[in-house]
């Protein structure tokens, strides 16, 4: 990222934008930039509100974008002193707010913020539906993920790429855990490496399918939606993966992690193998499995994850499953 892009991207408002529709429907609430090395998702959200306007007239409901960690998007960094998308739990939110200024973390007030505004979008509406935009730091095929019920697995099985259950179940108090469990929808979308150009053009793509899949607008007034859903078909001779996350690697402070080179995102990995070195020695897969976001960046948590495929049965009926 070039200085005037995260200058530009530092000064963006916390609210992007929004667009009504000329009839009642849902309330869709993208977010873009949660951590500040992945701008492609604001720059997607505008996109998107820019085609939406001259659409008005057949949209339902309304759409509405903010943006996240404004001052690490400004530096180009994941975040600044602590991860945007943590520390979501209702008793840390009440704390917050209740903060003085003077001892609120860069995090904290960007916090702090973006929770008003969506208590703020709250009122007066009984329900809201978020598509949290990310990428990763290695390649990866996109994939989605989201706190495991029947809607939110119909939303995101309706994006025809690969579906990950049991991800909010390993990261702590993610922001879609919160307002999943204030009642709301909420997805997830990894739409590739940073800084890959195809990456804005699959986000674009993810929240035209996801507001037809939501009924906000039809198919039919979709800006070419065959290449829409063109941007997230699988690769050829590929299909769309259901997996289930078994093993969350977590790094500490001072683990000196590192990943070894060359992984990519649904890698197979066998039991045993090495994967990456910390100051302790060699990291090793503690079962097989499918790799997940190995990390190729030097903030976070998560070194990696180990997933496994399942069966999936997203559109039909049946009791919301929690997954191990």
């Amino acid at each position: 990222m070039i200085a005037s892009e995260g200058a530009e991207l530092g000064a963006a408002p916390r609210c992007l934008g929004a667009v009504s529709g000329a009839s009642a429907g849902p309330t869709v609430v993208i977010t873009g930039g949660i951590h500040g090395n992945e701008p492609a998702g604001m720059f997607a959200a505008r996109a998107v509100l820019a085609e939406l306007r001259p659409r008005r007239g057949v949209l339902r409901g309304e759409v509405v974008a903010f943006s996240g960690n404004r001052r690490a998007l400004e530096r180009g960094v994941r975040f600044v002193s602590r991860d945007l998308n943590r520390g979501w739990r209702a008793p840390d939110l009440e704390r917050l707010a209740a903060a003085p200024e003077h001892g609120l973390s860069i995090e904290d007030r960007e916090q702090r913020e973006l929770h008003r505004a969506i208590l703020a979008l709250e009122r007066g509406r009984e329900r809201l539906a978020f598509l949290d935009l990310h990428t990763t730091s290695g390649p990866t095929e996109p994939f989605v993920c989201f706190s495991d019920t029947v809607e939110n697995r119909a939303l995101a099985c309706a994006l025809s790429v690969n579906v990950v259950l049991g991800l909010e179940r390993t990261v702590d108090a993610s922001m879609l855990s919160w307002v999943s469990a204030r009642g709301h929808l909420g997805v997830s979308f990894e739409a590739g490496q940073h800084g890959d150009p195809g990456a804005i053009r699959r986000h674009v793509g993810a929240v035209w399918l996801f507001l037809v899949a939501i009924g906000a607008i039809d198919a039919a007034h979709v800006p070419d939606v065959a290449a829409r859903a063109a941007a997230l078909a699988p690769e050829a001779g590929k299909r769309a993966l259901v997996v289930e996350v078994r093993h969350r690697h977590v790094v500490a402070a001072g683990d000196d992690f590192d990943m070894l080179a060359g992984f990519a995102g649904f890698d197979p990995i066998e039991a045993g193998q090495i994967v990456a070195r910390d100051r302790r020695g060699p990291v090793r897969a503690p079962e097989a499995g499918l790799l997940l976001m190995p990390r190729y960046q030097g903030q976070g948590e998560d070194g990696f994850f180990l997933v496994r495929e399942v069966a999936c049965a997203p559109r039909s009926g049946g009791a919301d499953r929690e997954t191990a």
